[in-house]
């Protein structure tokens, strides 16, 4: 079992030769950062990184992991065991598309997810099948994603997750069939020359038409991608 050291405060328990945190999950989690308490719920939680995140950057919540991967579950728990949340997140191991099983409707505050961006048919298959779980549509696609944040949320609640831009219409798409009004929405891109690789979307449910475009988010100040930006090294700085 790999022991990262995240920051000062979170110690992040992987399995060798698995699914490693990235820097997606600290993007969102930064993006989150006007969630300050109530209850939330992490779709496809992995091994609880942006959970742990968000709790030892100071939110006062109580979330619930959902993760189908039996293995990743209980790794999940383990984090939240030895950096001191077991009081405050739990990892469930169930299928988001059977949210009803595991979650009251209408109880959540918050719904975030970090889900996997590539189609099932998209690329050739990773050979590890967790990996290939994780990184392609092949438990649930977006559909799902945004149905079950829905059922757990609660009118005006919010949903806040990143994905690629490629894919924006049908995510956009997905979250109106759901009853999730996108009211935020800022692209973050490699570097100044490069097009976006990534989107952050907060979205409301029941809301009304409204959103805002917030500026790009420039992970690197230069082509060869070796020095970070002054908002890049603001969000590291939040999370140390």
């Amino acid at each position: 079992m790999k022991r990262t050291h995240i920051n000062r405060k979170l110690v992040l328990c992987e399995p060798e030769g698995g699914i490693y945190y990235g820097t997606d999950a600290i993007l969102l989690a930064d993006f989150m950062k006007s969630w300050r308490s109530g209850r939330g719920v992490d779709l496809g939680t992995g091994s609880g990184i942006l959970s742990l995140l968000l709790l030892s950057g100071g939110v006062n919540a109580t979330i619930t992991g959902i993760e189908i991967q039996k293995e990743y579950c209980e790794i999940a728990n383990k984090n939240a065991s030895v950096n001191g949340f077991s009081d405050r997140f739990t990892a469930i191991n169930g299928d988001i598309k059977d949210i009803r099983m595991y979650y009251e409707s209408g109880a959540a505050d918050v719904v975030f997810t970090n889900p996997p961006y590539l189609k099932s048919t998209c690329g050739k298959p990773n050979e590890a099948e967790h990996k290939n779980i994780a990184f392609h549509e092949v438990c649930c696609d977006i559909n799902d994603i945004c149905k079950s944040a829905s059922w757990c949320l609660k009118t005006g609640g919010k949903f806040y997750a990143v994905y690629r831009p490629e894919r924006m219409v049908g995510f956009l798409t997905a979250l109106r069939e759901n009853r999730l009004e996108p009211k935020r929405l800022t692209f973050v891109c490699p570097s100044a020359e490069k097009s976006p690789s990534l989107f952050l979307v907060e979205a409301k449910k029941d809301a009304r038409e409204g959103i805002i475009i917030t500026k790009n988010l420039y992970i690197y100040t230069d082509s060869d991608h070796a020095v970070y930006s002054d908002d890049m090294k603001k969000i590291y700085d939040e999370f140390k």
